[in-house]
């Protein structure tokens, strides 16, 4: 019913929230301060030419963004749009999960992994799509951000709803594939490995790695799937930090090209692979590591376990490559900034230059700057991603190692 009244109020007062409520007025005024009948078509204010004390028309006039950019009839009418097209992908995943878990080929158990992995890393990260956001500003602005609350607060009021989820399709189009190829890679690294006698745990004789060659497996995952995606990661940030000037992922792709060439969509790219070994490596040993034990010990993995564990895992992953982290969004930023030549915005050569710059000019804390949200954001993120993994394992019939 409220929705109801919010469209009948929108559609009773469209003509008004377009014109404007704006005073129309006459083309000619008269010399002794009387005024002529408007013409009804016409928008040029109203002024009297007597009385000093008047109030200027422009006073009368509500502008057309604070009208209809109300946050929560935005976020209303934009949840109401997106209703159908969840409705179509909920109901075309369901149909390919029971089709897919049917097929037990080699070729379509690696398929099965990607596809387990891509779904999970995109429900996690559209779930907690206003945290990363935030964590991106944090990261790339440095101590121009007051606090987390802050941010949101001031996203929510400029941008409303579609503001906190900005940079959310360029991330999902980036970690479908990121996600599902991490996955994908990691066990096929750690098959390899068994079959080689290489990493085994001690007293282990049938099939179970070390933790650190599941770091090893993990790391190498994590640096294949970033060279595949890396482009999507450059229009992520692009996205996020100037939705004003990207208004879509072919906006920012178009603008980063323009601005620094092909090379400008792979910058930072050399310390995102570096990152990325000790990122992926410790999220999939603690996570794996910690599993096996709990179920060696304590038993089967439950629901509240399983996220516990994976919230384990992202706050270690979060923790271990964060100025790593700080560093690449900043070398990504200088595909818009390629003109700036201030302090702040110099230009990083590499990762030492960049890790040396921020330290020394800006403090060694800037490189820790949007952790907390970083953290808060990759804590439920990898909790939720690792629960929907699993559970798409035993749907699909998938067996690990």
């Amino acid at each position: 019913m409220q929705l109801l009244q919010i469209v009948l109020f929108t559609q009773l007062t469209f003509p008004v929230v377009v014109r404007g409520f704006t005073v129309p007025s006459a083309n000619a005024m008269v010399d002794n301060g009387t005024r002529k009948r408007a013409n009804a078509m016409s928008t040029t204010q109203l002024h009297y030419t007597e009385d000093a004390n008047a109030v200027e028309a422009n006073a009368l006039k509500i502008p057309l963004a604070r009208v209809c950019s109300g946050s929560a009839s935005s976020g209303v009418l934009l949840f109401s749009k997106a209703i159908p097209l969840l409705a179509v992908v909920v109901a075309l995943g369901a149909i390919l999960t029971s089709w897919l878990s049917d097929v037990s080929t080699p070729a379509a158990q690696g398929a099965k992994l990607v596809y387990a992995g891509a779904i999970a890393g995109i429900l996690s990260r559209t779930f907690c799509a206003p945290i990363e956001m935030v964590s991106t500003v944090m990261m790339c602005r440095g101590d121009q951000c007051t606090s987390m609350t802050s941010e949101l607060a001031n996203t929510w009021k400029r941008e409303g709803l579609r503001g906190m989820f900005k940079g959310n399709g360029a991330n999902c189009l980036k970690v479908a594939p990121s996600r599902g190829t991490q996955f994908l890679v990691y066990e096929f690294v750690k098959r390899k490995m068994l079959l080689a006698g290489v990493g085994l745990a001690a007293g282990v004789s049938s099939g179970s790695l070390h933790a650190g060659a599941r770091l090893f497996a993990g790391g190498i995952a994590g640096m294949v799937a970033a060279a595949i995606v890396y482009p999507l990661e450059v229009v992520k940030t692009m996205l996020t930090l100037y939705p004003d000037r990207c208004g879509s992922i072919t906006d920012a792709l178009s603008l980063v090209y323009f601005s620094s060439g092909l090379k400008g969509l792979y910058r930072g790219l050399g310390p995102t692979l570096i990152a990325m070994f000790p990122y992926v490596g410790v999220e999939f040993m603690v996570y794996e590591t910690l599993k096996k034990r709990w179920e060696m010990y304590i038993g089967p993995v439950g629901t509240l376990s399983l996220l516990l564990l994976g919230a384990l895992g992202g706050a270690a992953a979060q923790a271990s490559a964060h100025p790593l982290d700080v560093i690449r969004r900043r070398m990504q930023m200088q595909s818009i900034n390629v003109g700036k030549r201030n302090e702040n915005d110099a230009k990083y050569s590499n990762m030492f230059s960049g890790l040396y710059h921020v330290g020394k000019n800006e403090g060694i804390h800037v490189l820790f700057n949007g952790l907390g949200p970083a953290c808060l954001e990759k804590i439920p993120s990898t909790a939720i991603g690792y629960y929907i993994y699993e559970f798409l394992k035993i749907t699909l019939k998938v067996t690990s190692v």
